[in-house]
């Protein structure tokens, strides 16, 4: 079968699993709405059959933001309100410095709790998290978004499954950011509290090697830092890349950066690149510069042929309905804990062991 047959029956199959909703009533809140993912966490959440029951910041105007958003869900003045409901799950994108905390409560008080990333800034606070879901058995989930909410990313995991490239052998990925430093928040410019670069969006990458390799552990090689242009935020970092690799001997290189030019369409130009023994696959996410403004481009070549793919529209997000389900039927097909939890570890120590490049503010 030709390769183009075989990807467009690998993404109709993909797009069969992805098209369910719930069949039981399921019902969430949101409370700590200081990142916009929380937005994307809220529509998939919605898309998959849930109820938003209740809505709390911190900063009112943000949960009525949200609330005029989705014109649904309820206001509420305090905290104690939703912990002391009977929701399923509360979702947050608080501060990250204060997820692990806030996680706990949740799960204390019998929820589930769904994360941005990254869930933590420190080991501390995942071996707490950690202990808190053992002593109450709920999940603690992460929306890492840049392979769960890309569709490319979910029909590449199909093909290199498949064996169309032969074995994995390596990744490589970029994830570089827009700025846009005028509207962000003083705590995003703070190390302490965002994590750093690698923990933050360095987190997304991380998470992508130990899935598509299939592997529970992996050991952070090298990994370093940089603040190269904004001397005036201190020690925080606008570069970072780090070299991983798997106990099944699967390598990985990514950096990250804040320096998407304003000349490009969409907040950055993220590629994952997926080499097997008998081909590679490069995913072009987001756009395909000065081609094409959609996102969701494969490019693939085997020993046989050279393709492209276009996987926009054609998949669906199953994650949302998938993580539901994981909370009724105590199942894991959303994502395993232990990979939540290791994809969160790997990227706090890639972070705490970087070396600099760079003195605060000053090119080398």
């Amino acid at each position: 079968m030709a390769l183009l047959n075989q990807i467009e029956e690998l993404a109709q199959e993909a797009a069969r699993a992805a098209d369910t909703k719930i069949t039981a009533p399921f019902t969430f809140s949101v409370a700590g709405l200081d990142h916009p993912h929380i937005y994307s966490m809220v529509q998939g959440l919605l898309d998959a059959g849930a109820q938003l029951i209740h809505i709390y910041d911190r900063n009112l105007d943000q949960a009525n933001a949200l609330h005029q958003k989705f014109q649904t869900g309820e206001v509420v003045s305090e905290l104690s309100q939703i912990l002391h409901s009977e929701v399923d799950l509360i979702a947050s994108s608080i501060v990250p410095s204060e997820r692990g905390a806030l996680g706990i409560r949740v799960l204390e008080h019998e929820k589930h709790f769904l994360s941005a990333k990254a869930p933590f800034t420190t080991m501390t606070q995942l071996h707490a998290a950690e202990e808190a879901v053992r002593r109450t058995g709920k999940k603690w989930a992460v929306f890492y978004s840049e392979r769960l909410a890309v569709e490319a990313a979910l029909l590449a995991d199909n093909i290199v499954q498949e064996g169309l490239i032969g074995e994995l052998f390596q990744l490589t990925g970029s994830g570089p950011h827009r700025l846009q430093a005028e509207t962000r928040p003083d705590w995003f410019f703070d190390p302490l509290k965002n994590g750093g670069i690698l923990c933050d969006i360095g987190s997304h990458q991380i998470e992508q090697l130990l899935h598509y390799a299939r592997s529970k552990e992996a050991e952070v090689l090298h990994s370093k830092v940089a603040n190269y242009a904004h001397p005036q935020y201190g020690d925080w970092q606008d570069f970072g890349d780090a070299t991983l690799v798997t106990n099944t001997g699967v390598s990985q290189y990514f950096r990250v950066d804040w320096f998407t030019p304003d000349g490009l369409r969409v907040w950055g130009d993220g590629r994952t690149v997926l080499y097997g023994t008998n081909g590679f696959v490069e995913l072009r996410k987001y756009t395909d510069v000065a081609r094409s403004a959609e996102g969701n481009h494969l490019y693939v070549v085997t020993d046989q042929e050279e393709v492209y793919f276009s996987a926009n529209g054609k998949i669906g997000i199953p994650y949302f309905r998938q993580l539901i389900t994981d909370c009724q039927q105590g199942t894991e097909s959303a994502m395993t804990q232990e990979h939540t939890f290791k994809a969160a570890a790997l990227a706090i120590q890639a972070q705490e062991q970087a070396i600099s490049l760079t003195k605060v503010g000053e090119k080398r």
